[in-house]
């Protein structure tokens, strides 16, 4: 630590600190316009000058490093105004600045009119940044009203003719005439978010800020993640939604954004009780920081609020027609308490999701196992999830594991096995491009198709669609010194050579010792059998390359947003609350006592096994199977052959569609409660705006519902009611010891889970399931970047705004084969289902492969692919 006086205080600070957030961290005011905070200075603006005693002249603040003590700063002089004043004039010189230098603009407070130039376009009145930004701050913090010394040059702002706005595009809009040159945004592409799509171009006075080669921001690389909105300093960069009413955002709220497993903090901003804007918050998960996506910073708005649900709906006179949440209740529980008498509590199952909080997964369970009498819990993506944590429990001893997702980005060595983990799980891909650049790891990867990772990758396997498991198990043999040839012949000779480099980098990682290895699993949605595979071969590289630090070396990252949640609530068929085996009757006595009331004492059904297993009444909260699993043709036979289906969502998804009673959930921008990362971190969720209609949480619908089941069963002592979602987060902190420090009050949004158990490491026993081949082609899918789930689930055609990924890949000589030209429409057929879709012509995908999103078509997808399959056998017909 070094001591520095400061204006004539004296403060304690971290030696080598940068000076210019020193002065930031103190409340005091430096004009900083081209720094960014983390970043090495760029010292272009030059605005940042203080003076330091013992030093000749004056010093800028950003490029001054604090070293050792009585270091005597100064940073409000007159002569330091005078410079500073003198050097924002140069820059305001090419910047629309009526309004920041007019002498009256004090008579114009609070800024809503003008009373001096009523023709001039760009003033601070006509800007959508009007109060929120840095370059008008400065100017009133250093006095500039009458400041213009360039007045009567030919070549400022108002002389010379400005290029024009980009707002073509439905996310960014990027005005030119608003730039200072500040590099912020160039900068911030580049070393913040590694994508470089900012560039500077020209020389001189004809220096300008462009995206890509010049063309418009959504024919560049650019994927909109919103890092350059967050640094801009003025108006060049802004939001392109909402962004008047953003001017005046009437308060913020910090929640979770649950667009994906990373959980990243965010602020939802909101205005007359709708959210209109959305900023990263770096309070509470250090792994995303100051950083999100496309799709948490957009998604907010992907569809209008008139498309929501605000009604509850019954099934009758042909159709959905509205009814009262008394008529609604009424009718489901006396249908699910006349189909429990008629043919027990197993023909009832109920669909939890990770899309749902902890709270409406767990008081679903509760409703199954205390109330109705069973076990039939789970998801249509449960599947996947559950391979993949038998995986873990058989190489570890749990599932829940002390990996710490910062470690991604320190780490000097990695491993990442995932179909595109930047279109998946963005902010995961950006920590390890972290690493490979800041850190200079070794980054190996597997995947069938290309990747943005991948560039960042030594090396890259790019195994055969569906042949990942095998590559990856061969991995494990290799690096353990077993017998890898039979996974490496289904690799082409140029991919052999990638496999031993890769041996090669890992078996260099296990005799470093030390150096911080990871190895990252992104899930794919399909394929249980190939996930568990996946993640068993990994943990076993982990043992070997990271020894006895294999637990915390090890990511799995669901496939959605709280999968782990879902897990944790007992969201399973398997598991009570806690992982409490359903089976076991110590574990169910246990839970009994807590709960007041009996359980029922064998395992349930698995969605898959619901399936054709006399299950005749289904609940439904926030899950979708017809649009999120496998095989959608039976899914919806076994649906539309239900006695009773309740569905519990926000959107009016395609199987609410068949529901014969629909609850209106809230979006999750409403939603109170906890979710958990794929860190194991358990992160706030909290209402930012108000219900719609007569919508209301999840948590409250299960309540309501429970309470009115609960007083036709008498399943005893069982507490079911609750004012407010604290007392049932208090609840779950006493059930589940996973969160024992998660009450409503004390919560700290961010900690992660502490599993007190068995983390003994014994090698997972590995079995790579077959892929069968018809010769034609092989169809992939994995969640894309820029696809919105609630657009994609009512319809939308817009659910990709960008229409970047509405379309399916195919490599150029299959095109040519098939006479295929860019957007020429074909029709995907497999599984006795066809898809038609617009072709997108592109090396990323190999011969004889296809990727087609998850979520086209409203989850059209599913239906090419049968059950536990990784990939699916296709013809494709023009």
């Amino acid at each position: 630590m070094a001591k520095l006086t400061l204006n004539g205080a004296e403060i304690e600070v971290a030696d080598g600190a940068q000076l210019v957030e020193v002065i930031k961290n103190t409340g005091e005011f430096i004009s900083n316009l081209c720094y960014v905070d983390g970043l090495p200075p760029y010292a272009g603006c030059r605005t940042c000058v203080v003076e330091i005693e013992g030093m000749r002249g004056f010093q800028l603040a950003c490029t001054t490093k604090v070293t050792g003590d009585q270091m005597i700063v100064r940073t409000e002089t007159p002569e330091l105004r005078s410079t500073r004043q003198a050097v924002l004039s140069l820059i305001m010189s090419y910047h629309s600045d009526r309004c920041l230098t007019c002498h009256r603009i004090v008579k114009c407070k609070p800024g809503d009119t003008c009373l001096r130039d009523d023709t001039v376009t760009h003033r601070c009145l006509t800007c959508s940044k009007n109060y929120r930004c840095e370059l008008q701050t400065t100017c009133e913090m250093l006095e500039m009203a009458g400041y213009e010394p360039w007045d009567g040059d030919e070549r400022t702002y108002y002389n010379l003719p400005q290029p024009p706005a980009d707002q073509g595009n439905p996310f960014l809009e990027f005005d030119p005439q608003m730039c200072i040159i500040c590099t912020r945004c160039v900068r911030a592409c580049d070393e913040i978010r590694h994508t470089g799509a900012i560039t500077l171009a020209g020389r001189g006075f004809s220096t300008r800020i462009e995206f890509g080669q010049g063309g418009a921001v959504d024919e560049s690389n650019c994927d909109f993640c919103g890092a350059c909105i967050d640094v801009c300093p003025t108006a060049t960069l802004m939001e392109h939604p909402n962004k008047w009413s953003a001017t005046q955002t009437e308060r913020w709220t910090a929640t979770t954004c649950t667009q994906c497993s990373v959980g990243c903090s965010i602020h939802v901003g909101t205005k007359k009780g709708r959210g209109v804007i959305v900023k990263p918050d770096t309070t509470a998960n250090p792994v995303s920081r100051d950083q999100v996506c496309v799709r948490g910073r957009f998604h907010y708005d992907a569809i209008k609020h008139s498309a929501r649900l605000t009604r509850p709906l019954l099934k009758r006179n042909g159709g959905q027609d509205d009814s009262s949440w008394e008529e609604a209740m009424e009718y489901t529980t006396a249908r699910l308490i006349e189909i429990r008498e008629a043919n027990g509590p197993d023909a009832i199952g109920f669909l939890g999701s990770p899309l749902a909080t902890n709270e409406e997964n767990y008081l679903l369970g509760k409703i199954a196992r205390a109330i109705v009498g069973t076990n039939n819990i789970d998801s249509s993506t449960g599947a996947v999830l559950h391979a993949a944590s038998g995986a873990l429990r058989a190489a570890f001893g749990s599932e829940v594991l002390p990996a710490d997702g910062t470690r991604v980005a320190t780490s000097k060595t990695l491993l990442v096995v995932a179909d595109d983990l930047e279109s998946s799980h963005n902010v995961y891909a950006l920590r390890a491009k972290d690493a490979a650049v800041r850190n200079k790891a070794r980054v190996v990867t597997v995947s069938s198709m290309w990747g943005e990772l991948n560039d960042f990758a030594e090396v890259w396997i790019q195994s055969a669609p569906g042949d990942e498991a095998a590559v990856v198990a061969a991995l494990d043999a290799a690096t353990s010194g077993g017998d890898a040839s039979q996974g490496r012949s289904l690799l082409s000779p140029e991919m052999q050579t990638a496999f031993d480099n890769a041996v090669a980098v890992l078996t260099a990682a296990k005799e470093e010792g030390g150096q911080p290895f990871s190895a990252i699993s992104g899930l794919s949605h399909f394929g249980a059998a190939a996930a568990g595979s996946i993640v068993g071969s990994l943990a076993n590289i982990t043992m070997t390359v990271a020894g006895a630090d294999a637990p915390k070396a090890l990511f799995v990252l669901p496939q959605e947003a709280n999968g782990w949640g879902m897990r944790d609530m007992g969201g399973t068929p398997e598991d009570l609350p806690g992982y409490r085996p359903a089976g076991d009757e110590g574990s169910r006595t246990e839970l009994q006592r807590l709960w007041g009331a009996q359980l029922p004492a064998k395992p349930g059904h698995t969605f898959e096994q619901m399936i054709g297993n006399g299950v005749k009444a289904l609940v439904v909260m926030n899950d979708n199977p017809l649009m999120l699993a496998a095989n959608r043709d039976a899914v919806s036979k076994f649906l539309v052959g239900l006695d009773f289906l309740a569905v519990i969502d926000s959107v009016p998804t395609a199987t609410a569609a068949l529901a014969h009673v629909v609850f209106p959930d809230t979006g999750y921008w409403a939603k109170e409660g906890t979710t958990v990362s794929a860190d194991r971190r358990i992160l706030r969720m909290d209402e930012a705006h108000h219900p719609r209609g007569d919508a209301q949480q999840g948590w409250r619908i299960l309540a309501d519902l429970g309470r009115r089941l609960a007083e036709r069963t008498n399943p005893g002592e069982l507490r079911i009611g609750y004012a407010e979602v604290g007392e049932l987060m208090d609840e779950i902190a006493s059930v589940v010891p996973l969160f024992q420090d998660a009450t409503f009050k004390e919560m700290d949004s961010g900690m992660q889970q502490h599993f007190e158990g068995s983390r003994a490491s014994n090698r997972a026993r590995v079995q790579v399931p077959a892929v069968h081949r018809n010769g034609g082609f092989i169809l992939t899918t994995n969640r894309s970047l820029y696809m919105s789930y609630e657009g994609a689930a009512i319809g939308s055609p817009d659910a990709d705004p960008l229409h970047r990924e509405d379309c399916v890949r195919m490599n150029p000589a299959d095109a040519a084969t098939l006479g295929v030209s860019q957007g020429d429409v074909v029709t995907i057929t497999g599984n006795s289902a066809s898809v038609q879709a617009p072709v997108d012509i592109t090396a990323a995908v190999q011969p004889k492969m296809l990727w087609l999103p998850l979520y086209f078509d409203g989850g059209a997808t599913g239906a090419l692919f049968e059950a536990d399959s990784p990939v699916a056998s296709v013809e494709v017909t023009k």
